[in-house]
């Protein structure tokens, strides 16, 4: 990470003031203003992992994901009979907390903190899939799109799209 000496101490300070303002991680902040005061590269590049990228494609692949489930879950309400199908097939597991970290992190900012999709998020606490998804997510999403009526899916669709 390359810093002018004006950001690093306008960093420095930062971390000063967290470790005032937050105790109990204190010890956190003081290391991490040691590393930025004395440009340590190869401790600042901590700093570059807390930091992640994501592409507006991929923002919007993880909003259509949902709007995905959204329709999976409206379509097995309205049909008729739901005998070959469980609610449990339909639930969002999320994404993996390890290998899809900046997709799961967009996940919680728009269902925590813009509070969209509230409905059907019923994923375990903190939705880490615990497996990859992203790969399984854009299969479904490609057999989705090809419904003609994507959110009145009858079983033969929504079993389709489930196991793709």
């Amino acid at each position: 990470m390359e810093m002018t000496s004006t950001q690093r101490l306008i960093l420095a300070n930062q971390y000063k003031l967290m470790g005032l303002l937050d105790p109990a991680n204190a010890q956190k902040y003081a290391r991490l203003e040691t590393i930025v005061k004395g440009g340590f590269s190869l401790e600042l590049k901590e700093l570059d992992n807390e930091f992640l990228a994501i592409s507006e494609a991929e923002c919007q692949t993880v909003l259509e994901t949902l709007e995905m489930y959204h329709a999976l879950q409206v379509s097995y309400e309205n049909l008729a009979d739901k005998s070959d199908l469980t609610a449990h097939r339909l639930q969002f597991i999320g994404y993996d907390a390890i290998r899809e970290r900046k997709y799961l992190n967009y996940l919680r900012f728009i269902t925590g903190i813009e509070g969209k999709y509230q409905e059907f998020m019923r994923c375990a606490p903190g939705c880490d899939s615990q497996t990859p998804m992203w790969d399984k997510y854009n299969k479904m999403l490609d057999m989705w799109k090809a419904c003609p009526h994507q959110y009145h899916l009858s079983l033969v669709e929504i079993q389709n799209i489930l196991n793709a």
